[in-house]
């Protein structure tokens, strides 16, 4: 089998940088803002270079970098742009896996040509959503994902099967997925290097780190017989259409918005369905990509309590180039909820159906089944103002 990787490194901060590019070049540090309780969860090269780390506090991270940009931690914006890039490889390979938020494996074991068809995943991925990402093929899902992590963005890196190995000899033993007190003992016995822990005794490995020892000596030498799991996309419904010429103006933008809405609305309810979630992407003449999801408090089907969202949104947003492409997509369905009518409020205007309807009803299951309401005038509890009573006919 053979299996590829694409990783993307910064993926918080890559998301960021294609939502607001003016913060391109500027120091980010994702996990919120300096005084919280929090740990850094993301933080860009800039920042980086100031000595700022993920999982440090956050206050820490202001001290080592005060003119650093804090950016709230927006984990559905980041798992919405994930399940996107998933969604496009699910188009090229018959297994995908997600293997964490910033990587995904894929099977790749029919490709003849490895090179050229990882290079055009790349090109995919960077062409609909701007990532960058890190790519890897490889007979195994941890060959391949430690090759994305020596790899550079844009050189996709093949490990051909019966050099694993070989190739995992140089690289530090942190990179094995041990504990830490485990690595710890490693370094103590001046183990440094996957290829020295791959030279010693499979048993005395074992001995010394019992189950945990057997799967890092595996690992070490390149054998990993873990399965692709595939994941579960969820159901997406969308639509896209392209402004030619480009539009400038918002009112343009949600007049054509409002005629994507009103497809997908129709085809909500003929589905007898309703949406959490509604996801506009807008693609720009300077090849900008903005991206905006908006979670309903409510399930709907409703056209206009969509655009309502999407109008708040492109009022108070500034373009700094015309839009040429708008896609829409709904997603976390449900089943619509219906609401039960009285028709005791208005003029019964098909009696003889109700008439029908009862004696049916009166047939199959006995005359009990159907009972008449009748009120009480003097009755001091709610619970108490009516009362049933045995339907015979129907009375005028």
């Amino acid at each position: 089998m053979r299996i590829g990787c694409l990783f993307f490194p910064s993926f918080a901060i890559q998301v960021e940088l294609r939502d607001n590019n003016t913060l391109l070049g500027k120091p980010v540090i994702i996990g919120g803002l300096p005084y919280e309780p929090k740990a850094v969860h993301d933080a860009s090269k800039e920042a980086i270079r100031h000595g700022v780390k993920p999982g440090m506090p956050l206050r820490q991270a202001c001290v080592l970098c005060p003119q650093g940009i804090f950016l709230p931690l927006a984990e559905d914006k980041y798992n919405d742009a994930f399940m996107h890039i998933l969604s496009l490889l699910i188009n090229y390979s018959p297994v995908v896996e997600a293997g964490g938020k910033d990587h995904a494996f894929l099977d790749v074991t029919l490709e003849r040509d490895e090179i050229c068809f990882i290079k055009k995943i790349e090109e995919v991925i960077r062409e609909e959503t701007r990532f960058q990402t890190s790519a890897s093929i490889a007979s195994n899902k941890f060959v391949a994902w430690m090759a994305c992590q020596v790899t550079k963005p844009t050189e996709p890196l093949v490990i051909p099967s019966g050099e694993e190995r070989e190739f995992l000899e140089d690289l530090p033993i942190d990179l094995l997925p041990a504990s830490s007190e485990s690595l710890r003992r490693l370094n103590l016995f001046g183990i440094y290097m996957l290829g020295q822990l791959a030279k010693l005794p499979r048993e005395a490995v074992r001995f010394q780190f019992d189950g945990e020892g057997q799967i890092l000596w595996e690992l070490a030498n390149g054998i990993d017989n873990s399965r692709l799991m595939p994941c579960d996309m969820p159901e997406i419904m969308k639509g896209e259409l392209t402004f030619e010429p480009p539009a400038e103006d918002v009112a343009i933008i949600l007049n054509r918005a409002d005629e994507l809405l009103s497809k997908l609305s129709w085809q909500l309810e003929q589905r007898w369905q309703c949406c959490h979630r509604l996801t506009m992407s807008l693609s720009f003449t300077n090849d900008h990509v903005a991206q905006r999801t908006f979670h309903f408090k409510e399930p709907t089907s409703s056209k206009d309590v969509m655009l309502r969202h999407l109008k708040r949104c492109l009022e108070k947003a500034g373009f700094a180039a015309p839009v040429n492409e708008m896609r829409l997509s709904l997603a976390d369905f449900c089943v619509a909820e219906g609401r039960q009518a009285s028709f005791l409020d208005k003029p019964l205007k098909c009696r003889e159906m109700l008439k029908l309807a009862i004696s049916q009803l009166q047939r199959r299951y006995g005359k009990e089944v159907v009972k008449r309401a009748l009120t009480k005038d003097k009755s001091v509890l709610p619970e108490d103002s009516f009362s049933f009573t045995e339907f015979n006919s129907w009375k005028r």
